[in-house]
């Protein structure tokens, strides 16, 4: 009987110390997915089509993908579901270790998604590589304020190092005719690292290109481990960055995003064009 009592202790013991560690997880919502160790040979780091009801990562590589809880969906959608926005929602990705330090160095990258949005009226963060000490990531795409009903104005903002200088800083501004309203509009963002070349794209077509001449591929630093959709950096909760917390001119992106894509290369005008033309 006594021994039966100190197992029956040592196994309530055992569930009370996993029980612990789970509570004390930073993101308990995180999908954690098995491994395989072998890095994909496919430039798409990121795919996030929210069908379904499912904000999980549909990409090779295995992004970690949570909401904040306030997450909701619709059938308003360029295919199956999409992601509806709120100043209280957001989505972050927490990098695979099988990417190891793919993020530090980028070198190019594609970021491209359908959007359905109104004119906004505080600033509405999109996408953010962090940088946790700094007020701005080491890569942010958001929607500055604006005037106008349909004329969305982007703002892409750069870190990057080099071998004799930390956190070279670039802006690139983007006001792009006929983006919100009642229509999904389909949005690119390319950085060439080998031409120093940004390129925005509204529905296959070039919107804006910024010659960025000599910033060279991107190296970043001070990453962090988790990526943010739908937000600034600093308005997450904690904020991804010690460098500043919530800004009260900023919000979460209040709109629509469907087939969200986030790549480690530089795409050809082609493949932007095929992106809009597939829809899937």
């Amino acid at each position: 009987m006594k021994k039966h009592y100190m197992s029956l202790l040592a196994c309530c013991l055992t569930m009370f110390m996993l029980q612990s560690c789970f509570q004390d997880m930073d993101h308990p919502g995180f999908d954690y997915p098995e491994s395989t160790g072998e890095a994909p040979d496919t430039p798409l780091l990121m795919y996030l089509p929210f069908d379904e009801e499912d904000i999980r990562d549909k990409g090779d590589w295995g992004f970690i993908v949570a909401d904040n809880g306030n997450a909701k969906f619709s059938t308003d959608a360029v295919s199956g579901m999409s992601y509806q926005g709120a100043s209280d929602a957001y989505i972050l990705a927490r990098t695979p270790s099988i990417l190891g330090d793919g993020l530090l160095d980028l070198g190019s990258c594609t970021v491209a998604f359908w959007m359905k949005a109104e004119k906004n009226n505080p600033a509405y963060g999109i996408f953010s590589i962090p940088n946790t000490k700094t007020f701005w990531g080491n890569f942010d795409i958001y929607l500055e304020n604006h005037n106008s009903q349909t004329e969305a104005f982007f703002k892409i903002h750069l870190y990057t190092c080099n071998a004799t200088q930390d956190n070279i800083e670039k802006w690139v501004e983007a006001k792009v005719e006929n983006v919100f309203g009642t229509e999904w509009v389909h949005m690119a963002f390319v950085y060439d690292g080998n031409t120093s070349i940004m390129t925005v794209y509204r529905n296959g077509e070039v919107a804006l290109t910024s010659d960025l001449a000599g910033y060279g591929p991107l190296k970043f630093k001070d990453t962090g481990e988790t990526l943010a959709v739908g937000a600034f950096q600093f308005s997450t909760t904690p904020s991804l960055t010690e460098g500043t917390g919530a800004q009260t001119w900023a919000s979460n992106f209040i709109g629509q995003l469907d087939q969200f894509r986030f790549y480690n290369t530089a795409l050809s005008a082609d493949d932007i064009r095929a992106l809009y033309g597939n829809k899937e």
